[in-house]
């Protein structure tokens, strides 16, 4: 069954049961409040009739009385003597009915009465009541009122023909507001389910195009956003392989051919035979770095990858991983400067943050032209440790900033593994940071330089 169907039912079957219970309850209100106020009326008139005829007990009184008493055939007004004896009544009685009155007499004359007498089936009560008329303390007869409530009887038919055409209109609406929703909520809903089956079998263009503000509008934006999310990272995972793929065909093209080399030529020199093995040498552990920079990152995005924390001086570990790369900087002319205010201890896993910082210092040393000059500045406050990597490279292109944390991204397209890194190592440091519950942040301006700002916290 279709939602707009099930909706139209719900709102249908609801608004009937509200109708029902509204005429119900309002039928018994009205019915209770009717009867109270016609047994109050009829009280009150036999109370009067009762005062007048006990003055003056002449014929003219009470030929007066019944007279008074003609408002229509749904009332029977009767006087009866002390014997319960026909007098006077204000329409003709049938005999049959006038036997049922004095036997309800009878039984009830001892004092003044009202009750309602199920005279009908499926009709409300007639309501009987009975005032004696006494002269000098004796009963001399009895005043006796059958009051219908046929009146009652046609607002209840009335009643029942106003739930009926409610009813009716009620189903007219719940057809109206079936056609509406198979427009305004099933419509949308039916593109968005096409969309899914499409973005389940790896079509990720699909174009909702949400129009309002309401809750489905805002799933299509969900939907929408998640498709292209989704085609991100199959292209970032296509990209992904091709990129392993290419670094690894590299290494291992030469290393092939080399191996070749010497396996064929028996006649190789000493020296061709130790420039070869130097070469595979080389290429074998540049596989190693890019396989185990792979295997880092697999176990980083499988969250199979801890950390252990303790506190350690932490202007040591820079001082002490920048005299790892100071050989490399006099090589190539390069000035390393640390620039620390005072010890500083924070609580890192030490072996993670070393591989960060000379990830860090690495990047920078390729960057940076003979002459120049790197500096690691660390410096904290009350809760934070912040430690900046500055260089005098020749900086990042605007552009290419916000994608420098992607896998095998490299802002000189024409630099290889073979010639720089991995292209692995910014979005492994990145990760490496946010395991501290730390930041780290990037600014670059084109031929001035990049300042790499690591923040952690103290504990």
């Amino acid at each position: 069954m279709k939602l707009a169907v099930k909706l139209s039912l719900f709102v249908f079957i609801s608004s009937m049961i509200g109708i029902i219970l509204m005429s119900v309850s309002f039928y018994q209100v009205s019915k209770s409040f009717y009867k109270t106020q016609l047994q109050n009326d009829i009280e009150y008139r036999m109370k009067a009739h009762r005062e007048v005829i006990e003055e003056d007990m002449s014929e003219h009184t009470l030929h007066h009385v019944v007279l008074m008493e003609k408002r229509g055939p749904n009332t029977s007004f009767i006087i009866f003597d002390s014997g319960f004896q026909f007098l006077e009544s204000n329409y003709p009685i049938p005999t049959e009915q006038l036997a049922l009155y004095k036997e309800w007499l009878e039984k009830n004359s001892k004092a003044e009465r009202t009750e309602f007498v199920e005279t009908i089936a499926h009709h409300l009560p007639h309501i009987w009541s009975l005032t004696p008329l006494e002269e000098d303390g004796r009963v001399v007869g009895y005043l006796f009122i059958d009051q219908d409530t046929g009146e009652f009887e046609l607002a209840k038919t009335k009643l029942l023909a106003i739930s009926v055409i409610m009813g009716v209109f009620t189903l007219l609406l719940s057809a109206v507001i079936t056609v509406y929703l198979s427009k305004k909520l099933t419509s949308p809903l039916i593109k968005v389910r096409n969309s899914t089956r499409k973005i389940a079998k790896g079509e990720f263009d699909v174009d909702l195009s949400p129009r309002g503000n309401d809750e489905i509008a805002d799933l299509m934006n969900h939907i929408s956003s998640m498709a292209e999310q989704l085609k991100e990272y199959r292209d970032s995972r296509q990209q992904f392989l091709s990129n392993v793929s290419h670094d690894l065909r590299t290494p291992l093209t030469y290393i092939k051919a080399y191996a070749a080399l010497l396996k064929e030529e028996k006649s190789s020199t000493e020296k061709d035979i130790k420039e070869h093995s130097t070469i595979i040498h080389s290429e074998a552990i540049r596989m190693e770095r890019l396989v185990n920079d792979l295997f880092q990152l697999m176990k980083l995005d499988e969250g199979n990858f801890t950390i252990v924390k303790q506190e350690i001086d932490f202007s040591s570990l820079v001082a002490n991983t920048l005299q790892k790369v100071k050989v490399n900087a006099e090589e190539k002319k390069v000035e390393l400067i640390f620039i620390a205010t005072d010890k500083i201890i924070a609580n890192v896993d030490g072996e993670r943050m070393e591989q960060v910082i000379l990830n860090l210092v690495t990047n920078s040393l390729r960057s940076t032209k003979p002459g120049g000059n790197i500096e690691a500045i660390l410096k904290q406050n009350s809760t934070k440790v912040i430690l900046q990597i500055k260089d005098s490279g020749q900086g990042i292109p605007e552009e290419d900033l916000p994608f420098i944390w992607d896998r095998f991204y490299r802002v000189d397209k024409s630099r290889s593994s073979k010639t720089g890194g991995s292209g692995l190592g910014l979005s492994i440091i990145r990760q490496l940071i946010e395991l501290h519950n730390g930041e780290i942040s990037v600014k670059s301006r084109l031929g001035e330089g990049t300042v790499f700002t690591i923040t952690l916290n103290k504990d």
